[in-house]
């Protein structure tokens, strides 16, 4: 296995998610001139648009988020002091960087579908989609090593492996399971749903912030 990080190699390992972002900046031009000149940004806990952007933000953002992050994930190793890690675990790093790619298409798409008219339950679609999120971030987390960019980083993680470990694989099986929660939450109330995600994000960040700091005490 090669030690070490490949900046053009990992840009052409990720040709499938460029091709991907190509396909929402088609998508856009395709109904650009169909969009209303107020394009909905944010919905409220109801899934109501209470929020606008004007036609080329809301027909062009998520791509060019989506091509910021990505270009961020792949440069953010070589400037990590702890970069000779990546190549240990690539597929995952990879497999991260496409469900977060694959999340914001999935926002944009559902946008330009709520611009263009159609009915959807915007809030059941965006649960949908942060479950997803959880689910498979939490089975890949235990395979992410020890980085400074990616993962859960406290100073206790970031001061110990084995900690760090320790922690990842914790903290995983939190993810999988708030995300199923999330997911099951798609068939209750909007406001059930807000707060179960809410309650799901920060109870996993804090149970596992404490974990943390709980194996790194027993290290003492």
């Amino acid at each position: 296995m090669n030690n070490k990080y490949n900046f053009k190699e990992e840009l052409k390992k990720d040709w499938y998610l460029f091709l991907l972002i190509l396909i929402m900046v088609i998508s856009s031009l395709v109904v650009y001139s169909r969009l209303p000149e107020q394009v909905p940004s944010h919905w409220n806990i109801e899934g109501e648009a209470d929020s606008y952007a004007g036609r080329f933000q809301g027909a062009f953002m998520a791509p060019l988020l989506s091509l910021g992050l990505l270009f961020l994930l792949i440069f953010l190793p070589l400037i990590d002091p702890r970069k000779d890690n990546y190549p240990k675990f690539a597929s995952s790093y990879r497999a991260i960087k496409t469900i977060l790619i694959i999340f914001f298409t999935g926002i944009h798409y559902i946008t330009l579908a709520a611009a263009l008219g159609y009915q959807l339950d915007i809030g059941k679609f965006v649960t949908f989609f942060v479950a997803v999120l959880f689910i498979v971030m939490g089975n890949y987390m235990p395979k992410v090593r020890h980085n400074y960019f990616l993962g859960i980083r406290v100073p206790w993680t970031l001061a110990s492996e084995r900690v760090w470990k320790k922690t990842h694989r914790f903290g995983g099986k939190l993810f999988v399971i708030a995300g199923i929660i999330i997911l099951l939450s798609v068939f209750l109330s909007a406001l059930i749903r807000f707060w179960l995600v809410m309650i799901c994000t920060m109870g996993t960040a804090i149970a596992s912030t404490i974990y943390s700091y709980l194996i790194y005490r027993q290290e003492d």
